[in-house]
C-alpha cells in the first residue's frame, strides 16, 4: 500500500526530470543514442517504483540488429515495460502524431528520431513511413500494429506492414502479457505484479513480400502472434503461481 501511495509523487517529478534531460540532449545528439539510453533507464526505474517485475525471454534476438519490432498493446504501462526489456538495443517508437504537438517535448521526440503517424490522412501517413525509414537507419523501429490498447489481440493496421516491406527489415514479433493487470483501462491506479515479454524469431520481408502483398503480411503476422498469445499468457500464469511470487 505504501508503494502505491508513493508511486505518483515520485513518478511525476522523475518523469519531468528525465523528459527535461531528453529535451536538452536532443539539441546535441541528433542520433538519439544517448536519449535512448536515458529512456531505457527511466523505464526500468518506473517498473521498480511500481513494484512490477518484468520477465523477459529474448530467445535468439540480436540486440545489435535493426528490425521492425511488432508488439501487442495492452496498457499504457507497456511503455516502461518495453524500455526495461530492451536494454542495450537502439530503437525508436512510432507514436501518434498528436504527441509531437506537445511544446518542447514533441520537438525533442522528432529530433531524436521518434516517428509520428497520422492514421486519418493516408497521404501524410505514407510520408511518415518514408520519414521513419530515413530517421531510423541506425536503429530498430517499434510499432504497436493494433494502433490502440486491447486486452487480447486486436486487428492490425496496415501501416506497419507497409513500413516493414518498404524498409526491407525483418519483423520481430514481441508479445506482452500482464500489463493490463498492472494498469487497467479507465484507472490511474497501479497494481504491483509480474509481467512477461517474449521475443519470437524474425520474419523476413525482403524478397518475401511486395507492397501488393501487404494484406497477406498483415494476416500472417496476426495469425503468428495470435497462435503464441495463449502460450505467453500461460507462461505468465505459471510465474504468478510460484510460491516465491505470491
Amino acid at each position: 500500500m505504501l508503494r502505491l501511495i508513493l508511486f505518483y509523487p515520485l513518478f511525476l517529478p522523475l518523469t519531468f526530470f528525465f523528459a527535461l534531460v531528453v529535451i536538452l540532449v536532443s539539441f546535441y545528439d541528433s542520433t538519439g543514442r544517448f536519449a535512448n539510453r536515458i529512456s531505457l533507464f527511466w523505464g526500468g526505474l518506473v517498473c521498480n517504483l511500481a513494484g512490477v517485475t518484468v520477465h523477459v525471454d529474448r530467445g535468439k534476438f540480436n540486440p545489435s540488429g535493426r528490425f521492425i519490432l511488432m508488439v501487442n498493446h495492452q496498457s499504457w504501462f507497456d511503455i516502461p515495460v518495453l524500455l526495461a526489456s530492451l536494454k542495450g538495443h537502439q530503437f525508436r517508437f512510432v507514436a501518434k502524431e498528436s504527441l509531437f504537438r506537445i511544446p518542447f517535448f514533441g520537438q525533442a521526440m522528432s529530433r531524436i528520431g521518434y516517428i509520428g503517424i497520422n492514421r486519418s490522412n493516408p497521404r501524410r501517413g505514407m510520408k511518415s513511413i518514408h520519414e521513419a525509414i530515413e530517421k531510423s537507419s541506425h536503429a530498430s523501429i517499434l510499432i504497436f500494429p493494433e494502433g490502440t490498447r486491447h486486452e487480447n489481440l486486436g486487428e492490425f493496421k496496415i501501416g506497419g506492414m507497409i513500413l516493414a516491406i518498404k524498409s526491407e527489415r525483418p519483423i520481430v514479433p514481441v508479445l506482452i502479457a500482464g500489463t493490463s493487470d498492472v494498469l487497467p483501462r479507465n484507472t490511474l491506479r497501479i497494481f504491483p505484479n509480474h509481467v512477461v515479454v517474449k521475443f519470437f524469431p524474425a520474419v523476413k520481408t525482403k524478397d518475401s513480400y511486395t507492397l501488393t502483398e501487404r494484406e497477406k503480411l498483415k494476416q500472417n503476422m496476426w495469425t503468428l502472434m495470435h497462435e503464441h498469445f495463449k502460450e505467453t499468457r500461460l507462461w505468465l500464469n505459471k510465474i504468478r503461481r510460484l510460491p516465491s511470487h505470491l
